[in-house]
């Protein structure tokens, strides 16, 4: 059996589908047998930039180019692909269902809007969907027509570098953290919610007087971003380091205080789950896949509930109690999700398809 992962383009946006597929790779080769391999495909050359060249290449040139590399069993790893399941041998395709965010979060392109249901559509040709969540599948039995019984929910797991540091005051002086840390994490698209959590974290400072640093890393603040922390006063409160790369990435984690994440709507939310396996706090937003993921192991409120963020917030950098509850509860939520797991329920699917 030979299975074979197709990439999604690397844009800025989507690092997470690099992880995705590299993980795939890794993990579920780990438990193959003799005469099983697994390998990853992307379309060389693919423009990435934007307009019509880019849609060219990836609904059309991918498509042919997919067809021309299939293997036993395909894996479609980002359902903004799912169109490759029209060329692929669709009784030997799989997909990945992510989050619906380009349906049902605002300010999505009516352009961007019809790629995707062109690749829904094509998506009920393949064998078997999987979905990294059950809010993700229930997502996406409202947006297409789909057999219930061909989704598959596998979530992520979290990588073993996700862990308490040996040593927290030492890597907080490597990093130069000082006080109170938050993080932010991640791009900073409009469904990011990141002006919300800019001002939640004035709010913190200026009403509940507490005093902290906001680290940023990932993609930069855009110029609309760049100037509400201007006019919030926030500059010399926020250190933006930038794209992290995968291994440096724990630590940013390990160091902090609280990671503060809220998206509008979120497939699953890894971030968090990275954070609460390096013992950190989380205080995140309860849309999509997040209260499901995090459980009680989390302070959550929703995105557009800036008070009630910004309340969470303060607890937990201000409350001991409640940190140490949260870290303890963090730690046994964060255990559930092993890539070990993950890997042998894809490795099983792939047999089954390989199989009919």
């Amino acid at each position: 059996m030979n299975v074979v992962l197709f990439r999604a383009f690397p844009d800025p946006y989507r690092l997470s589908m690099t992880r995705y597929a590299d993980e795939l790779q890794r993990r579920v080769g780990a438990y193959m047998k003799a005469g099983e391999a697994i390998r990853t495909e992307s379309l060389p050359g693919a423009r990435i930039d934007g307009g019509w060249a880019r849609y060219w290449d990836q609904y059309v040139r991918y498509g042919r180019y997919a067809a021309a590399h299939a293997g036993d069993v395909n894996h479609v790893i980002d359902h903004g692909y799912g169109h490759l399941a029209r060329t692929l041998p669709a009784r030997r395709t799989i997909v990945t269902f992510h989050d619906a965010v380009v349906m049902k979060v605002p300010g999505v392109s009516w352009r961007t809007k019809m790629a995707l249901g062109h690749s829904l559509r094509a998506m009920r040709r393949a064998a078997a969907i999987v979905c990294v969540s059950e809010s993700g599948k229930r997502d996406l039995l409202d947006l297409a027509d789909l057999p219930a019984d061909r989704i598959h929910v596998i979530p992520w797991g979290i990588d073993e570098a996700f862990r308490p540091p040996p040593d927290r005051a030492m890597l907080r002086r490597r990093l130069g953290f000082n006080g109170n840390v938050v993080l932010m994490a991640g791009h900073t698209q409009g469904y990011m919610n990141v002006e919300r959590m800019l001002r939640v974290v004035a709010t913190v400072i200026a009403r509940q007087g507490i005093d902290l640093t906001l680290v940023k890393i990932g993609m930069p603040f855009t110029p609309e971003q760049q100037r509400l922390v201007a006019e919030l006063e926030l500059g010399e409160r926020i250190d933006f380091v930038g794209r992290v790369a995968d291994a440096d990435l724990p630590a940013y984690y390990q160091a902090a205080d609280v990671l503060l994440y809220a998206p509008l709507l979120a497939g699953f939310g890894l971030p968090p789950l990275e954070a609460m396996a390096c013992g950190t706090p989380v205080v995140a937003s309860n849309r999509g896949a997040i209260p499901e993921v995090v459980g009680d192991a989390a302070l959550l409120a929703d995105a557009e509930d800036e008070g009630g963020l910004a309340q969470a917030l303060g607890e937990a950098l201000g409350n001991p109690v409640r940190r140490r509850r949260l870290i303890d509860a963090g730690f046994a939520r964060a255990g559930q999700f092993e890539w070990s797991s993950a890997a042998r329920q894809l490795l099983e699917l792939y047999r089954h398809v390989a199989r009919v």
